[in-house]
């Protein structure tokens, strides 16, 4: 009975976690386009052109430019929340996103504050200057964020997965003769899945600190590396995971058809 109860709760497994987590990671990821800074929405710079030396006008043009990524700041925070509430991150990974949102968010009020205050157009420029080459939302932080987000999902079904190892285990030792050879194989490749999986998760979260305004502005080649690195570390990880999903998947599968009917079943 004991047996029965494990290999149930093992089949119903990689769907769960599929369901919860890389189908979460590939949606979530429908979304990473949006977030470059292609998306970002387009300014008007003959508007801002046309403002000469009309404060007033450079103040307006500057407070709109400010309003979009506040808004797209608060979508992101939208997204890690959901993301929490429906199990896929823990709160802490959550709360990461939302102290960068919160600390772009304030300094964006606290230049929107400067800008209204100026009296000079030239010092007013310099300030919606400062909005796109300190700040670097569109171009830095929402792409950065919204893949730590993915990173983070990524990261907790690799948790997830490796709590149940020894469950596998015990099952697979349960199991008839005849199937062990085939389950061990399975079950190998399972662990060396997750141990790829977990090596390409760490190179990703070693890029990140990297993947700042500042680097962006300083060193843009060796900062397009880092997050060409990030993205492609995450892929294989992604892909690692997957192929994990898939050796639990046959391996619940091997061990249900074993599994003596009964009535009450």
């Amino acid at each position: 009975m004991k047996f029965t109860l494990l290999v149930t709760a093992l089949s119903h497994l990689p769907r769960c976690l599929a369901a919860v987590g890389v189908a979460g990671a590939f949606t979530l990821g429908a979304l990473l386009p949006l977030t470059t800074s292609s998306a970002a929405p387009v300014a008007n710079a003959a508007s801002l052109a046309g403002c000469n030396g009309n404060v007033q006008c450079i103040i307006s043009f500057g407070d709109q430019r400010i309003s979009d990524r506040l808004s797209a700041l608060s979508t992101l925070s939208s997204k890690s929340t959901a993301q929490l509430n429906a199990g896929r991150i823990t709160s802490d990974q959550n709360a990461t996103i939302q102290g960068d949102v919160t600390t772009n968010q304030n300094d964006l009020n606290t230049l929107k504050s400067k800008l209204d205050a100026e009296t000079t157009a030239t010092a007013a420029r310099q300030d919606v200057l400062s909005i796109y080459v300190t700040y670097r939302i569109y171009a830095v932080v929402l792409p950065r964020d919204y893949r730590e987000i993915v990173l983070d999902i990524m990261t907790h079904i690799d948790g997830n997965l490796r709590a149940h190892q020894s469950d596998i285990q015990q099952a697979i030792s349960q199991a008839p003769a005849s199937e062990q050879a085939h389950l061990n194989a399975l079950f190998s490749d399972f662990q060396s899945q997750l141990t790829n999986a977990e090596s390409q998760l760490d190179a990703a979260s070693s890029q990140i600190p990297s993947l700042t305004p500042q680097n962006y502005d300083s060193n843009r080649s060796a900062f397009d590396t880092a997050f060409q690195n990030y993205k492609d570390d995450e892929q294989t990880a992604h892909t690692d995971l997957k192929n994990a999903i898939n050796d639990l998947h046959q391996i619940a599968q091997i061990l249900k058809s074993n599994m003596t009917p009964t009535p009450s079943a």
